[in-house]
């Protein structure tokens, strides 16, 4: 049972990022999972620029000074994956053996919280570039969509995680 959560979360952690090159995994066993993220990123990033394309309505000025920075942000966040990913492996790992104490628990914690910083970090600067190659609604519009994707994603990852006794 506590094996299961690091592969059910894996499909649900990278779901809304777009096609990155990946490092290989830290951990040979980690390899299935990895090439799982991969190859979910190839068939979502599609998708969701398409979602983004159909929501925002961008007309034929904004769409080539948007994209860039769409895909910049993408490519970024696609990192920030990548770290969340080794962190909740970290975690599953440390759960599945029974060595999660008080202090890697703590240290995996201030890892996540920092993946947060970075994240909210990246919205913030894909903002402010936005906003000076589209209309700041329609850079306000983005940033709502990325929360609602993200959100879904959370919400899936915090079902899966199992809390600490």
């Amino acid at each position: 049972m506590k094996k299961k959560f690091a592969v059910l979360l894996m499909a649900t952690l990278l779901s809304s990022t777009a096609q990155a090159r990946q490092p290989a995994p830290p951990n040979a066993d980690d390899e299935p999972l990895y090439a799982g993220m991969r190859l979910l990123q190839a068939q979502t990033a599609e998708e969701k620029r398409a979602f983004v394309a159909a929501q925002l309505q961008l007309d034929e000025t904004q769409a080539p000074r948007f994209w860039p920075v769409f895909e910049e942000h993408q490519e970024a966040l696609s990192a920030l994956n990548q770290r969340r990913l080794e962190n909740i492996l970290a975690y599953a790992r440390a759960w599945n053996d029974d060595s999660l104490d008080d202090s890697r628990a703590a240290e995996l914690a201030e890892q996540a919280l920092s993946i947060e910083e970075d994240e909210t970090a990246l919205l913030k600067h894909t903002y402010h570039k936005l906003k000076r190659v589209v209309p700041a609604s329609k850079a306000v519009s983005y940033l709502q969509l990325e929360s609602k994707i993200r959100a879904v994603v959370r919400y899936e990852q915090a079902v899966s995680v199992p809390l600490l006794p």
